[in-house]
């Protein structure tokens, strides 16, 4: 056998070698990894490469606070799909693209032997290990059919309340495209929860300033009240009947400055059922009250109660405006029903006009 001919057997044995070890070599260092987070012990199960396109997945990933008795894992993730976004190379940029399959985000209150414990993960520095896992820059992250929960172990009765079928896309966030555009990055999410609700968020933001730019827009229609009677009844002490829950808000950061409001509106409610609530005598009083304020503030045509929150200021103190908040329930229960839907009153060019006057 010739020599040439040798070594080139010898070359594609240790490249076939290197090929069957990478993935585990993979597997290793991701586990590594999750496990160097602050507070936190992560796993993933095993690594597909897929490097004709320059990708590898990450299988059954699970993020874990560590020191306290937390009965679900902060994250719970199917599959991670990290890859170059071969579509911005055309641009010149070689950045990366990541899609999450069934995420699940579990935020959690709970008691331990001692003390309440919490999940919320912002103790911990995320964008380490995201910049470890794909050196590239990220311009593209879609989350698809995903989950976030809130659970609070603690409240009587226990609260358990989910976004589910979450549909996030990010677009642009490296602003590959569009350079000379304010707001570059388009960001739609969608998604439904408890009670048959139905959320829709646009944003355009601009993600390169060391305090984001955006522009925001959200619906959250038709949940139904009675749905989320453990919720009201562990903190406010009420149960809904009956009624319809929805939610608007219009959010703008320029140059660090928010401006923006939130805008609940109930329709058709009613809070106290006397045959159902009479044996529990306080309950029942409290509900009555309740349900006489609302009947009071009640836009009676509409059979709505709506307020309307402002919200300004810099994003390391961000204040609810209290005397307008009171004045909006004023305004929608004598003068005029709020709308059903966001005011398109707030816009990031108006911001930043006001910012240069």
């Amino acid at each position: 056998m010739k020599r040439s001919v040798k070594i080139l057997l010898i070359v594609l044995v240790v490249l076939i070698g290197i090929r069957i070890y990478l993935p585990f070599w993979v597997t290793d260092y991701v586990n590594k990894v999750l496990d160097d987070v602050p507070g936190y012990s992560g796993s993933i199960e095993d690594v597909d490469l897929h490097l004709y396109r320059g990708a590898y997945k990450i299988h059954k990933l699970k993020m874990v606070k560590t020191g306290e008795d937390i009965p679900v894992p902060f994250l719970d993730i199917n599959t991670i799909d990290l890859s170059v976004q071969w579509k911005a190379l055309f641009d010149g940029r070689l950045v990366g693209e990541v899609v999450l399959h069934e995420p699940v985000v579990n935020f959690v209150l709970a008691v331990t032997d001692t003390t309440k414990a919490e999940q919320a993960g912002g103790e911990a520095d995320w964008t380490k290990p995201i910049k470890e896992l794909i050196p590239l820059e990220i311009n593209k992250f879609t989350a698809i059919d995903g989950k976030l929960t809130y659970r609070d172990y603690t409240a009587k009765p226990q609260i358990n309340l989910s976004l589910d079928s979450l549909q996030i896309e990010a677009r642009n966030l490296k602003n590959v495209e569009a350079e000379n555009d304010s707001l570059p990055s388009p960001i739609t999410a969608t998604a439904v929860s408890i009670g048959g609700g139905r959320l829709n968020l646009n944003a355009k933001a601009n993600l390169l300033k060391q305090i984001p730019d955006f522009d925001m827009n959200m619906d959250y229609e038709g949940v139904h009240l009675p749905a989320l009677n453990d919720m009201t009844e562990a903190y406010a002490e009420l149960d809904f009947e009956r009624g319809t829950f929805n939610l608007y808000s219009e959010m703008v950061v320029a140059d660090g400055m928010l401006t923006g409001y939130v805008k609940p509106v109930l329709t058709k409610v009613k809070v106290i059922d006397f045959s159902k609530d009479k044996k529990k005598p306080l309950q029942m009083v409290w509900e009555a009250i309740s349900g006489v304020v609302i009947e009071i503030f009640e836009n009676q045509p509409k059979d709505q109660f709506a307020t309307k929150v402002p919200m300004e200021g810099d994003l390391n103190q961000v204040k609810s405006k209290i005397w307008p908040t009171i004045g909006n329930i004023f305004k929608n229960a004598f003068i005029q029903a709020f709308k059903k839907k966001t005011d398109d009153s707030i816009s990031f060019d108006d911001l930043k006009s006001e910012e240069k006057d």
